[in-house]
Order: C-alpha cells, then sequence, then structure tokens
C-alpha cells in the first residue's frame, strides 16, 4: 500500500469521527434542551393555576399590591403572569385593563419594551411595540418615527400604537410611517391604515395623491382600497389623480379606482374626470364590473343611463349580474328586447334572488 493510500485511510477515519462527535453532541444537545423545556412547560403548568386565581384575587382588591407580588415570584411563575398578563389586556378594558397594565409595569415589561424599541432587531421591536400598545407605554410619536421607520413591520407596528393610545397626531403621523416605501403593506398594515382614515380618510389621499406613481402595483391598490372603504373626504379633497388612474394598462389598478370612488358621484374633481361612457366599455370584465358598482352608488341620471346602455350590451355574465343589481328594480323598465343574452339571464337570476331573499325575511 502506498503511503498515500495511507494518508487517506487516516484522513477519512479522522474525518469520520469528528463528524460522529459533532453528530452527538448536537444529539446531545437537542435532547438536553427538550428536557428542559418540558420541565419548563411543566413547572409553569403547574403554577399556572395559582397564579391566576391570586391574579385575579388581586384585581379585585382596591390596591393590588402588585410590586409586592411580583417580587415574591419565582421565574416560572412570572412567566405565567406575562402570558396570563397579555391574554387579559386583549379582552378586558376599563379600571380592571388600568390595574393590568400596572401589573406589566411592576414585571419590568415596560422597561424591557424601551430598551428593545432602541436596541433591537425588527422581530425585538415589533415585541417593544405590541407591549407598548398593551401598556400604553408613554413612547414619542418623533421616537416611533425614529426607531420603526427602516422595517414595514415596525413601522406598521409602530402605527397601531399610535391608533390605540388614540393621539391627536394618530392620523397624520401613522399614515405617513405606512406610506413609507413603495412595497405592499401587510395584513396589520393595511387593517391600520383603514382605521386611522375610516372617519376622515383625508390625510390618505393627500399622501396618496404625491407619490403614488413610486409605489408598486400591490401598495397602489391596498391604498385604493382602502379609500374606498373609508370616508367620505371632505369636498375640497382632490380626487382628480384617482380619476386619471382608468388609464392605466393594469386592469386590476382600474378596477381598484373605480372601487376607491363609491359613492363619490358628488364630487366636483371625480365628475370631471371620469369619462362614464368610456369606462363603462373598458375592455376588462373585471374593471366593468367595478365600474358598475361604482355607477350604482353614484345613482345619479347619467349613471343610470350608463347602466341602462350597459345591459344592453353586455356580454359577460357576471358583469351583467352587477350591472342589473346596479340598477335593481330600474332594470325591469327595459323591455326583453333590447337586453342582451347575458343581461337577460342576469336579470331573471337577480330578481328571482331578490324574491327568494324577501320571503326569507317576511318567513
Amino acid at each position: 500500500m502506498s503511503s498515500s493510500s495511507v494518508v487517506s485511510s487516516e484522513t477519512l477515519l479522522l474525518l469520520g469521527g469528528i463528524i460522529l462527535l459533532l453528530l452527538t453532541t448536537v444529539a446531545t444537545l437537542t435532547v438536553s434542551r427538550s428536557i428542559l423545556s418540558q420541565r419548563t412547560d411543566r413547572r409553569d403548568a403547574e403554577a399556572l393555576p395559582r397564579v391566576r386565581q391570586t391574579l385575579l384575587e388581586r384585581m379585585e382588591a382596591t390596591d393590588p399590591e402588585w410590586e409586592e407580588w411580583v417580587e415574591g415570584l419565582s421565574a416560572s411563575e412570572r412567566r405565567v403572569a406575562t402570558d396570563l398578563l397579555e391574554d387579559y389586556l386583549q379582552r378586558i378594558r376599563g379600571g380592571d385593563r388600568t390595574s393590568l397594565q400596572r401589573l406589566g409595569y411592576a414585571l419590568g415589561i415596560d422597561q424591557q419594551a424601551r430598551r428593545k424599541l432602541h436596541d433591537g432587531d425588527h422581530i425585538e421591536r415589533r415585541w417593544a411595540l405590541h407591549w407598548i400598545a398593551r401598556l400604553d407605554v408613554d413612547v414619542t410619536t418623533a421616537t416611533l418615527e425614529a426607531t420603526c421607520g427602516d422595517h414595514p413591520e415596525t413601522r406598521a407596528a409602530a402605527a397601531r400604537v399610535l391608533y390605540e393610545q388614540e393621539r391627536p397626531d394618530a392620523a397624520q403621523a401613522g399614515t405617513a410611517l405606512l406610506l413609507r416605501g413603495s412595497s405592499p403593506m401587510s395584513v396589520l398594515g393595511i387593517d391600520t391604515l383603514y382605521h386611522l382614515n375610516k372617519l376622515s380618510p383625508g390625510p390618505l389621499v393627500t399622501s396618496a395623491r404625491g407619490s403614488y406613481d413610486e409605489w408598486s402595483e400591490s401598495r397602489l391598490i391596498q391604498v385604493l382600497r382602502v379609500i374606498g372603504k373609508a370616508g367620505p373626504v371632505k369636498p375640497q379633497t382632490d380626487l382628480g389623480w384617482i380619476g386619471f388612474l382608468f388609464l392605466s394598462n393594469s386592469p386590476t389598478v382600474r378596477a381598484a379606482a373605480a372601487e376607491s370612488l363609491f359613492g363619490y358621484g358628488w364630487h366636483n374633481d371625480v365628475r370631471s374626470v371620469v369619462e362614464v361612457d368610456q369606462v363603462r366599455t373598458d375592455g376588462s370584465p373585471q374593471v366593468r364590473r367595478a365600474v358598475y358598482r361604482m355607477l350604482g352608488s353614484w345613482g345619479d341620471e347619467v349613471s343610470t343611463n350608463a347602466l341602462c346602455d350597459a345591459i344592453r350590451t353586455e356580454s359577460n355574465p357576471r358583469a351583467a349580474i352587477d350591472a342589473i343589481s346596479a340598477l335593481g328594480e330600474r332594470s325591469t323598465r327595459l323591455p326583453e328586447s333590447e337586453l342582451s343574452t347575458a343581461s337577460s339571464a342576469a336579470r331573471d337570476w337577480v330578481l328571482a334572488s331578490t324574491d327568494l331573499r324577501h320571503r326569507e325575511t317576511v318567513r
């Protein structure tokens, strides 16, 4: 056997031994962690009944003396108390909630949240913002903007803090935070954007007008849908830019533009920009469906006439249903001979469905 073969065999044996040692070490660590986790879970489960009982009893006291109670808790009992606190804060309001928030301060959660807000990564900052909202921790808007503006998830969580704490600048500052960047928002971000603007979406509409052309298509559609569900805006708010979106190459954007303008037939900017006869004949059935619903919400003579013209020519069955539904009883004024085949079938279906719902209501 050559010397090179001997060396190769020895090297392979050494590598095999190292790999075996590493696998043994990993297996040992995994088993050890599993055992420790099971012990922790068991201790927490054993502590749960007594911690819950004591917590509920102290909530009923005039002075719960949370600090004194927390000082005597073991590590396991503190974990359980924290978990219970989070659960109760999601469901309880009023004076009991205020008392529970003081428990959070006694547990030191507010200080942990402040530290992680300034020094943590975006996951730790999200944890911090969750508790800042739950405990109503006083953190300035400027601090939230400075620490949370670099990641979409922390921006959404920071805006949620502004909303839940009902700050006077919540709508303006929260909307500005959420609209930073150009990528789509998370579910939390969309929901928060709606709640911040649902009563008066002026800040959202104004911010969107200045930057919508820099956004991704997904972000633009998200904002348009929020505008459509919120509102209405004040008469002087500029909505004309939404009308120009009907010229977009994307049918999804055009449909979202129509959805955002539900109920805005009275708005001068909208009526001056949106060509009703043009948008109702859009080449995309998806867009026509949204436009029919938009015109139905406007309800004026021009919109009604446009819908009547639409059901004379509409060939898409689902779009025909939307056009007939938007017209309602007025669709019965047109003779059968003037309806397209799709609209005729749609009218029969819509009227039958309406009659069925009426009979079920009467019952």
